[in-house]
């Protein structure tokens, strides 16, 4: 079904998301009620009605363009129950697949950024109040404070779902710092390796893999301590999982085949001479 809301769209806050804001568009918080969206369209209606004094006629017609294609289907989408409660719940799917990404929010406005750095229900409610009051009092900036009530409407959603930017901020320092940690303790595996002195680097890369498992590397150089250890079976799996992890990775791909011949020799001289068969001397 075509959403006439979408004819004027917003490349901020939600409305970036592929998704209509109808309450920004009304100039109303997400958290609204029925009688708050009457209310505030009546008052909307009566702003743009085309009987306004003082509007030339392209002014006119401007006016009931956004009251007919804007402002009225918003206004018949928050008032239909099963409507709005469908969309209460995009909302939440929005916020919940942006909390899951880490989205790190750079809102245009500076009330939207005010908002950001303090979140809290009563100062998200004063920020909405404070431009719904200028929405709808200039034809040429109506679309401007809607995408600004947008901006608003989406910090709250996230804030709702737990997000505050000086969570995301430690989170991005943490990696970093687990990043550049692991990569310390690869280099100093690496020196050992030079120095062929497996056990020394087995014990930093073992320390390193935790840090990060999806790390190739790490697992292609556990590979090749393995290898110089005699443990054939064990040198295979690293092997495997690098090349699992990164196709091209080169230690991996350069050892990986002597691994499978080792493994392969072993299990041979198991079937020859192993078992109970084995020990009375085989055929």
């Amino acid at each position: 079904m075509n959403d006439p809301v979408r004819a004027f769209k917003l490349d901020r806050g939600i409305g970036q998301y592929n998704s209509s804001d109808y309450f920004a568009v009304l100039g109303l918080p997400v958290t609204a009620d029925a009688l708050q969206i009457r209310k505030r369209y009546l008052s909307i209606a009566r702003t743009l009605h085309p009987d306004v004094h003082g509007r030339a006629p392209a002014e006119k017609h401007k006016a009931c363009e956004y009251l007919a294609k804007l402002v009225s289907p918003a206004y018949n989408m928050l008032m239909q129950n099963r409507e709005l409660e469908e969309y209460s719940a995009l909302l939440k799917l929005i916020a919940k697949r942006l909390m899951k990404r880490e989205l790190k929010m750079a809102p245009k406005s500076d009330i939207a950024k005010n908002l950001l750095s303090s979140p809290s229900e009563p100062h998200y409610i004063r920020s909405v109040e404070a431009i719904a009051q200028l929405q709808y009092e200039s034809l040429d900036k109506i679309l401007e404070y809607t995408a600004q009530l947008s901006e608003l409407n989406l910090i709250y959603i996230l804030y709702q779902e737990g997000y505050h930017p000086s969570l995301i901020e430690s989170k991005s320092v943490s990696s970093t710092l687990s990043s550049s940690r692991m990569q310390d303790y690869i280099n100093l595996a690496e020196e050992y390796i030079s120095k062929k002195q497996w056990t020394m680097a087995l014990g930093e890369l073992r320390t390193a893999l935790p840090l990060d498992q999806t790390n190739s590397k790490c697992h292609a150089l556990l590979g090749l301590v393995y290898l110089n250890q005699n443990l054939a079976g064990m040198a295979k799996v690293s092997f495997q999982q690098a090349l699992k992890l990164n196709p091209r990775e080169p230690l991996a791909l350069a050892h990986v085949a002597k691994c499978i011949s080792a493994t392969d020799t072993t299990q041979d001289k198991k079937k020859k001479g192993g078992g109970f068969f084995g020990w009375l001397g085989g055929s």
